[in-house]
C-alpha cells in the first residue's frame, strides 16, 4: 500500500511538472488587470459594503494557452488591493474548459477553477496559504474578462473578483 501511494504521488508530481513545462514552452505571455470586487449584498450590510474598496488596483502576469481540447490552462502571479485597500499577493494555476461561441473561434466562454497560493495581511500576517476557486471567462480573440467567486459566510467571503486578461502572441 505504501509503495502505491508513493508511486501515485510521484506520478502526480511528474504530471504537474510536465503540465507546467508545456504551459511555459507553448504558452503566450498574458497581462492581468484587476477590475472590480463585488461584495454580495446578502452577506454584508450596506454600511459595511460602503467601507470596502471595490476597485482592486493591481497587476499580474502569466503564461497561458489553449490545449488540444480547447481548454485554457495558465500559470500566473498577481497582486491587487483587497477589500480593505491593502495589497495581497497570489500565484497559481488555472484550468478553464472553453467552448466556441462563434464559428471562427473568436468568441469563447468557459468555466473552470484556479488553485493558488495567496498571502494577505489580515490572514496569517502575509504567511502564504492555499486556495481553490471557481472561475468563469468570456473571451474575444486576445481579450478576456474573467471572474472568480470567493465563497464565505456572514460578513466574509461571498465576493466576485473580476479582472481583464490580455494575451500577447
Amino acid at each position: 500500500m505504501h509503495c502505491a501511494h508513493a508511486q501515485s504521488t510521484s506520478s502526480f508530481i511528474d504530471n504537474t511538472k510536465a503540465r507546467f513545462k508545456t504551459i511555459i514552452d507553448k504558452g503566450d505571455w498574458e497581462l492581468y488587470v484587476p477590475l472590480y470586487t463585488y461584495h454580495m449584498p446578502y452577506a454584508y450590510s450596506p454600511e459595511k459594503i460602503s467601507q470596502y474598496t471595490h476597485i482592486p488596483l493591481g497587476i499580474g502576469v502569466g503564461k497561458g494557452y489553449y490545449n488540444k481540447n480547447n481548454n485554457w490552462e495558465g500559470i500566473y502571479g498577481m497582486t491587487f488591493k483587497d477589500s480593505h485597500g491593502i495589497y495581497q499577493y497570489m500565484a497559481g494555476y488555472a484550468w478553464i474548459p472553453s467552448w466556441n461561441l462563434s464559428n471562427n473561434g473568436d468568441w469563447k466562454i468557459g468555466a473552470g477553477a484556479t488553485v493558488f497560493m495567496m498571502s494577505r495581511q489580515d490572514i496569517n500576517n502575509y504567511i502564504p496559504f492555499p486556495g481553490l476557486l471557481p472561475v468563469g471567462s468570456i473571451s474575444y480573440k486576445k481579450a478576456s474578462l474573467q471572474t472568480a467567486f470567493v465563497p464565505g459566510g456572514d460578513g466574509f467571503g461571498n465576493v466576485l473578483f473580476t479582472w481583464a486578461k490580455w494575451t500577447f502572441n
